[in-house]
């Protein structure tokens, strides 16, 4: 997973979505986490899924990109529903769908919001001490991520890795991630002193960035909310049930016509591959 890149598609955005407050965007993420966890209904959670895929294209993100991200965690939960299996194929198709739309909201939340925004909006709710070290653990990945890049890299080209000698590769990649543990921690010792040479004396000036639109976050609670009163309904109504058919369908609709609008009338938005 290329953090760099979602960090760009963060900032680099102009959709709606991504002009929405972020303290909406959580609420939003609040309203899609509690229906999901809520629904027993596989049409349903199908449903959810597909509009989750609508709002991707609308905001204006590389389509495919965004699913693959966000279907890492489905192998867990395939191999979960596999341990788990009662020979019912709704349970198993509900356990990785739940697994599916979790992870597809919360991506769509950091590809939409610049990570410093998402601090801010959870800084309230949060002790100080734990936000701070959150927010310096997202900026060192950017440096692990690169000195692993460069390890793997040095390792090719001296002969470290190669095909079919699995022994060796195991045995030269621990030695090398040895010395990225020692690399790490000396970087770590310098940037903690670059930080008391600044000024740190264990605080950090809080910065807000809470700043968005309102008028596209209420448009995105409003959605959260009405998903929600959905899973609602079905879950706790009686005869509603039967309507799962026709809201999977309402989604299927959605979905090709949000990519009709953002591929042929406005010739941008949905780029499937970059």
């Amino acid at each position: 997973m290329d953090i760099g890149l979602i960090d760009y598609f963060a900032n680099r955005g102009n959709s709606f979505f991504h002009r929405a407050s972020p303290i909406h965007k959580m609420a939003f993420v609040v309203f899609l986490l509690s229906s999901i966890v809520i629904t027993d209904d596989l049409m349903l959670l199908i449903s959810i899924y597909l509009m989750l895929s609508t709002l991707v294209i609308l905001a204006k993100l590389p389509f495919a990109k965004i699913i693959s991200i966000a279907s890492y965690p489905a192998v867990f939960a395939l191999l979960f529903a596999v341990a788990s299996w009662n020979g019912s194929w709704t349970r198993s198709g509900i356990i990785v769908f739940k697994a599916l739309s979790a992870a597809l909201t919360m991506v769509l939340l950091i590809v939409t919001t610049p990570y410093p925004s998402v601090f801010a909006a959870i800084s309230p709710f949060l002790p100080r001490m734990l936000v701070e070290g959150l927010f310096l653990t997202y900026r060192s990945l950017f440096i692990l991520l690169e000195l692993m890049r460069n390890l793997i890299s040095a390792l090719r080209l001296r002969g470290g890795l190669s095909p079919r000698r699995y022994i060796n590769n195991i045995a030269n990649f621990s030695s090398g991630i040895g010395l990225l543990l020692v690399r790490g921690f000396n970087l770590s010792e310098r940037f903690y002193g670059v930080m008391k040479i600044r000024g740190y004396d264990g605080k950090m000036k809080q910065e807000l960035y809470i700043k968005g639109s309102g008028r596209e976050g209420l448009i995105t609670v409003a959605v959260g909310f009405l998903i929600l009163l959905t899973s609602l309904a079905m879950r706790f109504g009686s005869g509603f049930d039967r309507y799962s058919v026709h809201i999977l369908s309402i989604s299927v609709l959605f979905v090709l016509a949000a990519f009709s609008f953002c591929s042929f009338y406005r010739n941008r938005g949905a780029s499937w591959k970059s």
